[in-house]
């Protein structure tokens, strides 16, 4: 007997739609290979942005502690402002560290899918953290060491906005007009 041929009662419920509606949309086979590609290459580059912001958060625990020791060992107080500060830019590298690291495993995990949520992350957290770079090269005399950072989280963005604007085609090729 065929499922036309069923009674009502055994039908299954809710009724089957008979032409079926496109899952997801996909990549060309030459754009789904470069996005995969890409989105392993901004996810590893994510994940060295961690490490480096790690990094550079402990290499200032170290600092404070040590400038901290030696002006108490001279008999003097640090102020609670210059404290403060130094806190406040330690808790940045260490929330950017967490961020980069999540947004990295994210994308690389998410480098098969079509999906925009990683990149979208992506592009908020490099331009967030390029801001910030460019903020404390203005108020700081700094060498040649942020600029790494600076074109590095360029390059995310600018990665990031090249795989969200390829091309996707329907699921199914025979219903165009479902995606225009």
């Amino acid at each position: 007997m065929s499922y036309d041929q069923q009674p009502p009662h055994q039908q299954p419920w809710p009724a089957q739609p008979a032409a079926p509606w496109p899952a997801a949309e996909t990549l060309l086979p030459q754009d789904a290979e470069k996005s995969r590609r890409w989105r392993l290459l901004l996810g590893c580059s994510s994940l060295f942005l961690a490490l480096a912001s790690g990094f550079y958060a402990s290499m200032n625990i170290a600092s404070v502690i040590g400038a901290t020791r030696a002006i108490e060992a001279a008999g003097r107080y640090v102020p609670a402002s210059a404290m403060a500060l130094a806190a406040a830019i330690i808790g940045v590298f260490c929330v950017l560290a967490l961020a980069y690291a999540g947004v990295g495993a994210w994308n690389i995990a998410a480098r098969r899918s079509t999906a925009r949520a990683p990149l979208i992350a992506a592009i908020v957290l490099a331009g967030a953290a390029f801001l910030l770079i460019v903020f404390y090269m203005a108020t700081r005399s700094t060498g040649g060491f942020q600029l790494g950072g600076l074109a590095l989280n360029a390059l995310i963005v600018s990665w990031a906005v090249i795989i969200l604007r390829m091309k996707k085609t329907p699921a199914y090729p025979a219903a165009t007009h479902w995606t225009s």
